[in-house]
């Protein structure tokens, strides 16, 4: 019988689980069990059987006992897989490979889930795509040097051992992905540093996702339709429109035996189940309870996820036993201009100014880390009402130069003149103009313009050392916009080890049961290092959690 202590209640309680058979702080219940089978097997025939098995349900289903039944089960399979894009669809190929039955399970309508909304970028160090497209320290690149720029980023807080299998199968799984989905790479770039990165680890290893029977389409839609394809194609099964509601469990080792549908339907699992199924990108009680920045974004900024992502697979596996790798800060940039995403496009002059017109950041870092860094000061400066959705805010200041600059969406004179008539942005001829405009002391703003355009004619930001678009702000009108992250993912999910097989509170596997992508966590830090961190991710322990459980 497994342990319930205070701090399990606690983890389980909080987000949101029932578990039939066991009493995490909420009713218990027994789901209705089928008889005995008259004789038992090998290890894959008792697992065929419902005997004794009980069932974790997330209370986001509204099912009862009373609604599942385990006497017939819907169907047999060595691993289920429940969510059907990047991740859930790598892990069910990588499973049929190793000629396991596959079942993938997707919540909404169609398979392709973020990864299909994702721009389709994968990092990874010596590639010959690398070599051939890239241009900054391509040649010496390698495994180790991409480990260490990841570790750099991370801040202290990620499981080294997840972050080197990451680094050192990244080159292999884009071969892998190639060969496996008909995919090629048409272009490869690089990132921007966070201010206190060792650049001599920066290299261009973000890797645009392509069609290799179509050079015009790209992007992680690319793959998720590849994929998808690959795994029909291979024998494997694929149910739409159903939500996985709860984990079979089997009490003899508290293995992962099949999972419950919304529907009351139980799909059984000889070898593995796989949780794919995301974050809690669109789940404000978890945000709320377990990730600040995830919450703030929800209520007062942007969040262009797939609205599934709601942390089923989270709660699941929470269920289960499982740890929490850790959560906190999220991928976030600034969609209007793309700032510092990627080092070939051209950058917009600009300073960033708090609510009291001060700079507080070096602008040229990598786009999460700078988004960062806006919502610490909104909340320094203005705090957060959740209930009114009232926080402080953060301006990006420019010239007329802006125009010019095709990045910028506001480079089509409708779209500047949209945001205008919708109070994002704010204009005036005189810097002391556009701080009355914005609501902020203009001795304080102009002291902000000032000391930037004197940095820029000296040649050095004294303040925060940028390198990038080192340009005055001194041609008018000037401009100000009113930033809004946009958050296309957040940070931290089920504690996995380096077989992607998912830990519980007391540092031991959980068998059976294994976690991919955002589902999983610990190999990202408190913000995101970079285009293509987190489709290389959904890549390796996609691959990895499926390979896994076809051998468990």
């Amino acid at each position: 019988m497994e342990k319930v202590t205070r701090r399990g209640f606690v983890s389980s309680a909080a987000l949101g689980v029932s578990v039939m058979a066991l009493s995490f702080g909420s009713e218990a219940l027994a789901a209705e069990k089928a008889p005995s089978p008259s004789s038992s097997g090998d290890a894959d025939a008792a697992r065929s059987s419902t005997s004794g098995y009980e069932v974790v349900l997330g209370s986001y289903s509204g099912l009862t006992a009373r609604e599942v039944s385990l006497a017939q089960p819907e169907g047999t399979y060595d691993v289920i897989v429940c969510g059907g894009g990047g991740s859930g669809l790598t892990a069910a190929y990588a499973a049929l490979e190793q000629g396991a039955s596959v079942l993938v399970i997707e919540r909404a309508d169609s398979c392709g889930g973020t990864t299909s909304l994702a721009e389709g970028a994968v990092q990874a160090a010596g590639t010959p795509w690398q070599k051939s497209l890239g241009k900054v320290n391509v040649e010496d690149d390698t495994a180790d040097r991409h480990f260490q720029f990841w570790m750099n980023d991370s801040e202290g807080l990620v499981d080294p051992d997840l972050v080197r299998v990451m680094a050192d199968d990244a080159a292999d799984n884009l071969q892998w992905m190639a060969d496996s989905f008909g995919i090629t790479f048409s272009k490869v770039f690089g990132c921007y540093p966070a201010s206190y990165t060792d650049t001599s680890l920066l290299a261009d290893r973000i890797h645009l996702i392509t069609d290799a029977a179509d050079a015009s389409k790209t992007g992680g839609v690319v793959w998720t339709t590849n994929a998808e394809a690959a795994v029909r194609g291979a024998g494997g099964e694929i149910l739409t429109g159903t939500r996985v509601a709860g984990i079979i469990r089997d009490p003899a080792d508290s293995s992962a035996a099949g999972v419950v549908t919304e529907d009351g339907r139980a799909f059984l699992a000889k070898r593995g189940v796989v949780l794919a199924m995301s974050g809690i990108e669109h789940n404000e009680q978890l945000a709320r309870a377990f990730n600040p920045q995830q919450y703030w974004d929800l209520k007062t900024q942007a969040v262009a996820t797939a609205a599934t992502d709601t942390g089923d697979g989270i709660i699941l596996g929470v269920g289960m036993g499982a740890d929490i790798a850790r959560f906190g800060g999220c991928v976030d940039l600034l969609l209007q201009t793309w700032s510092y995403t990627n080092n070939t496009n051209p950058e917009i002059p600009y300073i960033l100014v708090n609510q009291r017109g001060n700079r507080f950041v070096r602008e040229d870092t990598t786009y999460a880390f700078h988004c960062r860094a806006i919502f610490n000061a909104c909340m320094q400066e203005g705090g957060f009402d959740d209930q009114t959705g009232q926080t402080g805010c953060v301006w990006m200041v420019m010239d007329s130069k802006m125009t010019g600059v095709s990045q910028a969406s506001w480079s089509d004179p409708d779209k500047l003149q949209a945001a205008l008539d919708d109070g994002s942005m704010v204009t005036a001829d005189t810097v002391e103009g556009l701080a009355q405009q914005m609501g902020v002391s203009p001795d304080v703003l102009g002291f902000s313009v000032d000391k930037w355009n004197s940095d820029v004619a000296a040649g050095e930001d004294t303040l925060f050392g940028r390198t990038v678009q080192l340009t005055a702000l001194d041609e008018p009108p000037f401009y100000a916009w009113k930033t809004v992250n946009t958050n296309i993912g957040s940070i931290g999910g089920l504690k996995i080890d380096t077989d992607a097989q998912v830990i519980d509170r007391y540092g031991e596997k959980i068998g059976h049961l294994f976690a991919a992508g955002t589902n999983s966590g610990g190999w990202l830090g408190p913000y995101y290092p970079g285009s293509g961190t987190c489709l290389q991710g959904t890549l390796n322990w996609g691959r990895i959690a499926g390979v896994s459980a076809a051998k468990a």
